[in-house]
């Protein structure tokens, strides 16, 4: 099963026009603000993922591998939901893990929601935590940072964290009880009864660029 989402030209203006028409008079460019809303983001409608912290727009900028990996766990998890629809997987949804907070918001690489949690419209950021989230460690992010978010994931009521590190291909296995290391088969019993994920097939089609960086 493979998902694809195609921007119109036109969009992608638009939104590149609401990012800048900040730049002139009074206001500060959208990057720079430290007030931004989750209702001003979440009408901004950008063409590429953002998170909101404090006020201020994090924007999500995944490398090619970075990619390939996010679509290799989303198409596993896709292929088990076809035979088993129990819930729905997505990648970059923006949550709103906070009520309370407007300007915060968190959205993992892939998340998945129990059917029977969903709520009824999906085409707004979600006013809940998932059930799974998913985070892929890239080599420029702050694993102490990245550690912090599945704390405040944990926190906030999602029942499992999967960070996955490509370095060392391996994942991070995090819930409640405690955090470990898998490196031969990812299951998630509670959640995804019958599924199985061989860790390295999370990595399939980056073998090549890892090869190629090792060679001096």
């Amino acid at each position: 099963m493979s998902d694809s989402i195609l921007i119109a030209p036109a969009e992608m203006r638009e939104a590149d026009a609401a990012i800048n028409r900040y730049s002139t008079g009074e206001e500060l460019p959208l990057e720079q603000r430290t007030d931004v809303t989750v209702d001003e983001l979440e009408k901004l409608s950008l063409p590429f993922p953002a998170e909101l912290y404090n006020g201020r727009v994090v924007f999500k900028m995944p490398n090619f591998a970075h990619a390939i990996i996010q679509n290799n766990i989303g198409k596993k998890i896709g292929n088990y939901l076809d035979e088993h629809p129990i819930g729905l997987v997505g990648g970059d949804a923006n949550f709103r893990l906070w009520p309370e907070r407007d300007r915060e918001s968190r959205a993992p690489d892939i998340s998945f929601i129990l059917k029977e949690r969903l709520p009824k419209n999906l085409f707004r950021f979600l006013p809940m935590a998932p059930d799974l989230a998913v985070e892929i460690l890239s080599p420029d992010d702050s694993f102490m940072r990245v550690m912090e978010k599945v704390d405040e994931y944990l926190r906030l009521g999602v029942k499992i964290v999967w960070v996955v590190i490509a370095s060392t291909r391996e994942v991070l296995v995090c819930t409640a009880k405690g955090k470990y290391s898998v490196r031969d088969k990812l299951t998630a019993p509670e959640l995804l009864p019958g599924f199985e994920l061989p860790v390295q097939d999370i990595f399939t089609g980056i073998e090549m660029s890892a090869e190629e960086e090792a060679t001096p």
